[in-house]
């Protein structure tokens, strides 16, 4: 009977915090999209925009602006993304002790366990002017598309490596991108990425 208790307390514990690592995943998810979307489309080419010398120009007002964005709800793993692209977890741009964390969220035992996995993107809050869509892309319509793979966390869940493969398209196709294993810090209860050197 003991043995029967005993199993089934190991049980609800393993469930109960694997849901727990799922929703601070899709927490680091959320929060990382929007860091991202703010420092490097909305600040840099609408917010503080800057002409071609670097000498600021007509910023937009941010009630005027309407922006799409897809986000996948599948986050691949890590292990396998690092398999075919080792070229993005040579951290050759971070400082000594963000590099330290990098390597040991790397080298950990999670980071090789996280499995292919799908969740909820409808409950993703984006920032204004952002909104997500899935339906066809019209004419002259500009969107940007998100896929994540799985989050690793430390042991804390305070820091974590995602790879974010960012991309800025129209009907034609894709025109630019970012594809890169990200190290994110978890500071006043919120998730932000390093960004590297």
């Amino acid at each position: 009977m003991m043995r029967i208790i005993t199993l089934i307390f190991i049980i609800v514990t393993f469930f109960s915090c694997q849901k727990a690592y799922e929703k601070e995943e899709v927490k680091a998810i959320e929060e990382i999209t929007n860091d991202y979307l703010k420092k490097n489309h909305l600040d840099k080419y609408y917010l503080n925009p800057k002409d071609f010398f670097g000498k600021p120009t007509t910023k937009a007002s941010i009630d005027t602006l309407d922006f799409k964005l897809y986000l996948s709800d599948a986050l691949m793993p890590l292990s396998q993304i690092r398999e075919d692209n080792k070229w993005m977890f040579k951290n050759n741009d971070f400082n000594k002790s963000d590099s330290i964390i990098f390597y040991a969220i790397m080298d950990s035992k999670k980071f090789k366990e996280l499995e292919y996995r799908e969740y909820d993107k409808s409950k993703i809050k984006l920032i204004k002017p952002y909104k997500q869509f899935n339906e066809d892309i019209k004419p002259n319509d500009d969107y940007s598309k998100i896929l994540f793979s799985r989050v690793c966390f430390d042991e804390k869940m305070e820091n974590g490596i995602v790879v974010i493969d960012y991309l800025i398209g129209n009907e034609s196709g894709y025109t630019n991108g970012y594809n890169m294993a990200l190290l994110i810090k978890k500071k006043n209860n919120k998730w932000s990425y390093v960004s590297r050197r």
